[in-house]
């Protein structure tokens, strides 16, 4: 057998450890990192979306659409409650021209351990840049899929 052979294979092997080794990380394990984030014993939060720029209303979006989406997702996963003020998730959509800029974020109260204030921090985001293509609906359905990054790693981590 050649010496390149044996390399191939071992190289072949190395990728594949490494491969199964995030891939084992990255679907079970909850690190201190992702509770810091996310952990909120499964409590329900309220919701705040951005108001729109006004090219979002060239293209038939509205804040009530994305209101809709983003709160029948939560209340499908029993985690929508307006009386949470210090608790919520942020939606911001911005339409410029064809481009469109979609961030969520998770804010909750926080404590600096050192100083012992307390404030609001976003804790977990998410988001995309891209362009639309004139369709509302298309950046509805980026919307949705980004909920559905956030409903996933909140329920693993939560563990509801």
């Amino acid at each position: 057998m050649s010496l390149s052979v044996i390399n191939r294979g071992r190289l072949i092997l190395a990728l594949a450890v490494v491969v199964l080794t995030l891939a084992a990380t990255a679907t079970g394990q909850v690190t201190d990192h992702d509770r810091f984030q996310l952990f909120d014993y499964c409590r329900p939060m309220s919701l705040v979306v951005e108001q729109l720029p006004p090219d979002a209303a060239g293209i038939g979006l509205t804040e009530q659409s994305i209101q809709n989406l983003v709160e029948s997702r939560l209340r499908s996963a029993r985690l929508y409650d307006t009386n949470r003020p210090l608790t919520y998730l942020y939606v911001n959509v911005n339409v410029v021209g064809r481009a469109i800029g979609i961030e969520l974020e998770f804010v909750r109260s926080a404590r600096v351990l050192e100083t012992d204030i307390t404030g609001l921090a976003t804790t977990w985001d998410s988001g995309t840049v891209g362009l639309h293509g004139r369709d509302a609906r298309f950046i509805l359905t980026v919307v949705s899929k980004l909920m559905d990054k956030f409903l996933v790693e909140y329920l693993r981590v939560n563990a509801c």
